[in-house]
Parts: C-alpha cells; structure tokens; sequence
C-alpha cells in the first residue's frame, strides 16, 4: 500500500468515520485506478481495524463508567441509599429491561430494590434461597445466565413462575454479591427478549457486583456497628480505614494509575510482606518452602475460584492469600506474609483486590490491543515487501524488531492448538528480543540471531517434541525477512509433506526434496503419483491389500525379499504374490534403475499413501511402463 494511500485509510480510522464512509474510499480508489482486488483487501482489514478500535472504545467507556459507580458507591454509607443506585447502574451498563437486588435474610432471599419492573410484586417478594437459579447464583458463588429463562431445565422454577409471567422475563444473567465467603445477596439483570450475555458483560456485572457487595458490607456493618456502643470505636476504626482505602485505590485508578501503582499503594499500608502473583506464576521457592500448604491453596484458587481470602500459618508467622477474580477468571492472587494485624490486613485485601482486578482487567485489554497491532505489522512485514529504506526501518520498529539487527525466521506447526496464553512461554524460550506471532494454524517466530544453526539447536532444546519447524536466516533487512518467512514457510510445508512431523530443519537440511518439493506442487505431485501407480491403487482397493506399502517396503530394502518381509510381518510366499501382482500392473523393468528410482521417489516425496486422498485412483490412459 503506497504510503499516502495508507495515510489515508489511517485518517479515516483516526477521525471515527463510519463504515460507509471507509467503502466510499474503497470505490474512489478504485475509480482512480487502484487495482481493485488490493483496493478490497485494505478496506476489509480497515473495517476490521474500525471494529477493533469500537471495541476498544466501548471496553474503555464501561471501564470508566465502573471506576465512576465505584466512587459512588463507595461514597454512600446507607444501604437504602446504595441498592437503588446499583439497579439503576445495571440498567445503564447492560442495556438491559429490568434489574433487581436481594439480601440473603436467614433461609430466605428477599428482593429489596427493583429497576425497570412492570409490577409491584417484584419488590419486597420472598423467595427460598435454595430455588430456581438463585439457588445456583448463592449455591456456587459465581455468575450464572440463561438466555430463556423458561426453557431452561437445570432448575426448578415454581417459586419464581408468578413473578416471572408478570414481569415478561426472557434473558437472565445473576452474580452473587460475596464478601470473605458471605453471601450477602445476588444482583440480577434481565432481558424481555432472547438474548446470550458476552464475556465482557458477565465480567462487567460481576465487577459491579464486588463494589456493591464491598459497599453494601460497608454500610451494613457501620449500621451495625452504631447500634452496638460497646464496639463503637474499633468498628468506627475499621470502617474509617475501609472507607479510606476504598477510596484511596479508587482515586489510583481514576488518575491512571496501574497494577504497580496499585500495589505499592497497598504495600505502603499492609503490616506484613506483599506481594502479586499472576495466575501462570509459581510460588517463591523461600515461600513455597516455608508454607507447604500454600502450593495446594494456591493452586485450588486457579482451578476453584473462590472470594475469600485463606490464612495458613506455620511456626511464628502466617500468610494470608486473597484472590484476584473478574467474573470467572482468575487473573492472580495477593499475598501478605507475616503481617502483624491479621484483621486489619484482611480487610485491606478484601478491598484491594476488587480494585486490582478491575486494573488488571484494564491493562489486559490494552496489552491486547497492543499485541493485535503489533501482530498484524510482523505479518505485514513479512509478507509484503517495500523498497523505501526509511519506510522499511519504520515497519520494522513497528513490529517490535531493531532495524540492522540480524534475525532468524521459524515457521512452526504445532500438534495441537497452542492457547494464547502460552505463547509467551514460547518467546521466553529464545533469546532476548524474540517476537512471536500466530500465522493461520501456524506460528511464527523472529528471532535474534546470526546463524539459523544456533536458532534450530534453541528451538529443538525447548520446543521441538511440541511442533515441526522449518528455520531460515539469517535477514538484516525487511526485503531479507520476506525472503526468510517465504523460506522457512516453504520448508515447513516440505517436512509435512515428507511426514516429517515433530522434525526441524533448514532448507539446506532438505537435500534434494528442497529442490522436488520446490518446483513440484501437490497438485503436479498428484498427478505423477496418479499416473505411475493409478493401476496399482485401484487393484489395492480391490483386493484390499496394501499394495503401496509393499512397493515402498520392497524399495526402501534393496528389493530384498527376506527383509521386505519381516518389515511387512507376512510370509515370503506372501510377498513373491504381491510381488508378481506388481510385475503385472507395472511392467517388468520396475525394480531395475532408472525406474525404480523414479517409483521410490514419488512414494518419498508423496508419503501419504492413503487412496481416498491420492485424488482420481482410475488407471491412467497412457501406458505407465517407459
């Protein structure tokens, strides 16, 4: 794309134009002379772009809106006060008809404040906490939806048929609102129509649901508290500190602050040890050791989410572990050890890791976005070519990689699907600078290095039991990593097609299948396999025997009878009938050179021997003795 093309489709995305407006371009282009095809490609990866950067801004938007609802929440010390403006910010955040909250009262649920209801049923109505999805919103501690409340058959519904007649619900998406393991209630958002609840909108409401549930703790105990004089001051002392910190980290993430920032606002406060563990990160050896106990807590919490935070002591000290969760993701955990006032201590982490969810949820999204931008520069890097120096240093700062610097390029399939997540684990495997990207199936890996030697060594040492690789290098230039994408791409296809799997090699490891593989592609290949030994596919389905098989055996020992044999697991008479089939169908000359060189060849460079997938088995019109 020339450079003020591309300045163009940029403003365009820059300035929140419409779609339309990025198709209208499209047809100008066009109209100019702009080879259509290409025209197409732009404006499709625009409107991907424009998508992209609408998600964004909505994630951005919600995000905002949270950190504002936080502050009121937290703001507001009368439980009649909070619930209304909670229900009201569902509404808002969800676009949803109707939302509702309850309080767990003893056995019973009881819903306190309703938005968007039809009726005057809904509020003040009490309802076992053991029924319909309520029981599984309080039973298991986590959200829980449905798109059609009344088709729905993982739950009993007669406690809530009145009520759910009257108010016309459809849709039903209900979080649990826990403080240190309590069930305090459950927040509910409803839709009168069908409607699937995304990811981000469970993560959202059960975000909501941590500040309501914080807040509502809050005022609750300060109600509480008041009423009881014996217990005035400590509870005023815990309260103010809560409040103080509620406020405290929230005002942190308003102004921008980030996960470090958070902590070190946390950490300046705590009696004891901080620390933030991500979810794929392991225990400190020093902790590990002197909490045992703490390696299964840790891990329970990754696979078994739970709100509360878990204390284990040992000897003199302890250690306290509060899990970081947005929705039903376990995004990390906060560690304080040998803190000196355990219950001043759990109230911190209590409060702080809503606030630190929300933040690390923020910056997971950025980081995403960062991630997809920069991915789709390294591919466009590799795989289109500019001659414009100045552009070329440019592109290659974009996808993360130091222009003059010598790199390698590994083109790799994995096995299996390789999750996001663990593509980290992959680039931290090689040296320093390395930049990984997924390619299709594939994944694609540029790599600081002067000699693809040393980067086949690396990749084999960690990865290869996981993938089949092909590397090439090294490139010093954008025009040179084309060439080495190209390359390491092409040599990846040749092992796969050589049934090579799990192996890594350069081109130059390739021998003569390099140059067979190169300037021969599947479709000619099928042709030739085809017609040299059509006759013979078509007698092994017949006969089901495999003929194949027994050619490529034969072959691979030196038209050696006995050893054919015993590789085959049949009987040498066996094999002499196979063999005189194969005499009929392809002439008396086949075991003699150059034929039989042709014949071995063909089934080396063409290994999957399958029939169903050699293409048309028919035997050939012409002649296959030469």
């Amino acid at each position: 794309m020339p450079g003020s093309a591309s300045e163009k489709w940029l403003d365009l995305l820059l300035a929140g134009v419409p779609v339309k407006a990025i198709y209208d371009h499209r047809d100008e282009l066009v109209e100019a002379g702009v080879d259509a095809a290409q025209a197409e490609r732009h404006a499709g990866a625009a409107v991907q772009l424009h998508a992209l950067l609408d998600d964004r801004r909505q994630r951005v938007s919600r995000l905002t809106a949270l950190n504002d609802i936080a502050a009121q929440l937290t703001s507001t010390h009368a439980v009649d006060q909070l619930l209304p403006q909670i229900t009201a910010q569902t509404l808002r955040l969800l676009g949803v008809d109707l939302a509702y909250i309850g309080v767990v009262r003893g056995n019973d649920f009881v819903i306190e404040v309703a938005s968007g209801a039809l009726t005057s049923q809904l509020v003040g109505l009490h309802v076992p906490r053991g029924a319909g999805l309520l029981s599984l919103v309080i039973g298991r501690g986590e959200p829980v939806w449905t798109s059609d409340y009344a088709a729905e058959t993982s739950f009993a519904h007669e406690s809530f048929n009145n009520m759910v007649a009257a108010e016309q619900i459809r849709a039903v998406l209900g979080v649990p609102l826990t403080v240190d393991g309590r069930a305090l209630g459950a927040l509910f958002a409803c839709k009168r129509t069908e409607r699937r609840f995304a990811n981000d909108e469970i993560g959202l409401l059960a975000a909501l649901a941590s500040h309501a549930a914080v807040a509502i703790d809050n005022a609750t105990t300060l109600r509480q508290y008041r009423d009881t004089a014996q217990q005035l001051n400590t509870a005023n002392r815990q309260l103010e500190q809560t409040l103080a910190w509620d406020h405290q980290l929230t005002n942190v993430v308003l102004k921008g602050g980030d996960v470090e920032d958070l902590v070190s606002e946390i950490a300046a406060v705590a009696t004891g040890r901080l620390m933030l563990l991500d979810a794929d990160a392991d225990l400190p050896r020093d902790i590990a050791v002197r909490y045992p106990e703490l390696i299964d807590t840790f891990t329970a919490t990754k696979t078994q989410p739970a709100q509360e935070n878990r204390v284990i002591v040992a000897g003199n000290g302890s250690v306290q572990l509060a899990p970081i969760i947005a929705g039903r993701e376990v995004l990390g955990a906060l560690l304080l050890i040998d803190g000196s006032d355990q219950s001043s201590d759990r109230l911190l982490l209590e409060r702080a890791a809503p606030a630190l969810a929300l933040a690390m949820t923020g910056a997971q999204a950025v980081a995403e976005a960062t991630r997809l931008t920069r991915d789709a520069m390294l591919l466009d890097l590799l795989t289109r070519e500019t001659a414009d120096r100045a552009t070329s240093r440019q592109r290659m700062h974009n996808a993360s990689l130091v222009p003059g610097l010598a790199y390698c390029v590994i083109a790799a399939q994995p096995f299996d699907e390789l999750p996001r997540r663990q593509w980290s684990s992959v680039a931290a495997k090689q040296p320093a600078g390395t930049v990984v990207v997924a390619d299709g199936t594939r994944l694609v890996a540029v790599v600081p290095a002067k000699h693809p030697d040393t980067v086949l060594t690396s990749w084999s040492a960690n990865n290869g039991a996981r993938a089949t690789a092909g590397v090439a290098g090294p490139a010093a230039s954008p025009a040179d990593l084309h060439r080495c994408y190209r390359e390491s791409v092409d040599t990846l296809g040749a092992l796969l097609t050589l049934g090579r799997t799990g192996a890594v090699a350069t081109a130059d490891q390739l021998g003569i299948y390099r140059i067979l593989l190169n300037h021969t592609g599947q479709r000619e290949l099928r042709a030739q396999f085809n017609e040299a030994l059509g006759a013979m596919i078509s007698e092994q389905q017949n006969r089901n025997v495999p003929m194949l098989a027994t050619l490529k055996a034969f072959l691979d020992h030196g038209c050696r009878a006995a050893p054919t044999a015993r590789a085959l697991d049949v009987h040498v008479n066996t094999l002499y009938q196979r063999i005189s089939v194969l005499d009929r169908l392809l002439g008396s000359d086949w075991r003699q050179p150059p034929r039989s060189l042709d014949l071995h060849v063909l089934l080396r460079v063409f290994p999957n021997q399958d029939p169903d997938l050699a293409g048309d088995h028919r035997p050939p019109t012409r002649s296959v003795t030469r």
